[in-house]
Order: C-alpha cells, then structure tokens, then sequence
C-alpha cells in the first residue's frame, strides 16, 4: 500500500512539474510571438516601400531608342541614341507620358497581402489596417481575393500584386533580424528578397537587401 502511495505521489509530481514546465514553455512563446508581431508592425511600412512595385510601370521597360552596338565576338557594348529612327523617338516619347500618367494617377495602388504569420509552430494574424503605410500603396486582405489565379484577374482597382512575409529571424541580443518577402505581380512576374534590419536608436531600421530568386 506504502509502495503504491509513493508512485502516485511521484506521479503526481511529475505530472506537475511537467504542467508548470509546459505553461512556462507556453508563456515565452507568445512572448517570442508578441515580439516578433510588434517588430514587424514596426517595419511593415519599410517593407512595403522597399518590396511592392507599381506593375504599370513595372511591367512596362522603356522602348529601344538607338543603334545597338556589338564587338567583334557579337557580344553587346552600347546603344547609340544618336541613331534612334523617328519612330523610336516617337516610341519613345509616348513611353515617357504613359510613365508620367502613372506617376501622377493620385489613386492608391492595391496589394493583395497574407496576414498569416507562421512563427515557432503557430500562426498569427498580423492587424495590419491599422498601420499607416508612407506611399502610395493600399494592402488588402488576400482572403478578399479569388483563391485562384489572383495576379492574372481583372479588377476595377489598380492591382499590383500579391505580398507574403515570414517571421522574423532575431539574433540573440534581439537587436537585429531577417525575414523573407515575396512578391508576385504575374505569372511569370515576381521576386524573393531577403530583408535585413536592426535596431538604430531604439528603431528598427532596414540595412540591406539581398535577392533570392526572381521571375
């Protein structure tokens, strides 16, 4: 009988200290995910301004205006704009307007953004319409959108793309971190980048950006 209370008692400790181990666990992970929510609510602008394109102009690379120039092994030099025919100047000169139109169209240009944050095994959404962004750029929920074939659809809105974040990944000082964007406008029109930014008189500050694929 003795022997049987002293393995319930034991049992019981270990169930407890696996309990206060598990909630303890639990408590620095919302933690960890608490950080990593406000930090990038931080920076989301920045990332915005620094990942998002407008398609129209994106998309839409000026026209040739000149002579191309190649060397002896047929490899391209130059171009001579000395030698553009008027049908490349005039080519040109429209290009120059519709780019300018775009610039000036005051109108906000919509991104289609994933709020699902995936950060040590769990998810959270990030409330992003509440975070003020500095350009010309508006982000909507990607769950708004058709589940399918968002890039290629037609809207009455000025569409420019679709925009996912990962968690960021902190060093252990948390004074610095990377994360993982991408950016898809098209089919066969996108990018990856990596996003590395620090902690500058207590902001966070973008400090470099590396690509790592593009379409």
């Amino acid at each position: 009988m003795k022997k049987l209370q002293k393995i319930t008692f034991l049992l019981i400790i270990i169930i407890l200290f696996s309990s206060c181990k598990n909630n303890k666990n639990e408590i620095e992970i919302n933690r960890e995910i608490e950080f990593n929510r406000n930090v990038l609510t931080e920076i989301l602008p920045s990332i915005v301004d620094s990942t998002c394109q407008d398609v129209r102009i994106f998309s839409n690379p000026p026209p040739r205006y000149g002579k191309l120039i190649f060397n002896k092994e047929g490899y391209y030099v130059k171009t001579d704009s000395t030698k553009a025919t008027l049908e490349e100047i005039k080519n040109l000169k429209e290009w120059k307007q519709q780019i300018s139109d775009v610039e000036k169209d005051t109108s906000k240009v919509i991104i289609a953004f994933d709020p699902k944050i995936s950060c040590y095994g769990y998810d959270y959404i990030l409330d992003f319409k509440n975070i003020k962004l500095n350009g010309k750029f508006k982000l909507k929920n990607i769950n708004e959108f058709p589940k399918e074939n968002i890039v290629e659809r037609k809207y009455k809105f000025n569409f420019s793309g679709v925009l996912k974040i990962s968690k960021i990944k902190f060093d252990k000082n948390k004074e610095s971190g990377n994360l993982n964007v991408e950016y898809i406008c098209g089919g066969l029109c996108g990018y990856g980048n990596s996003i590395y930014f620090k902690k500058v008189k207590n902001k966070w500050k973008i400090i470099k950006i590396s690509e790592n694929w593009v379409s």
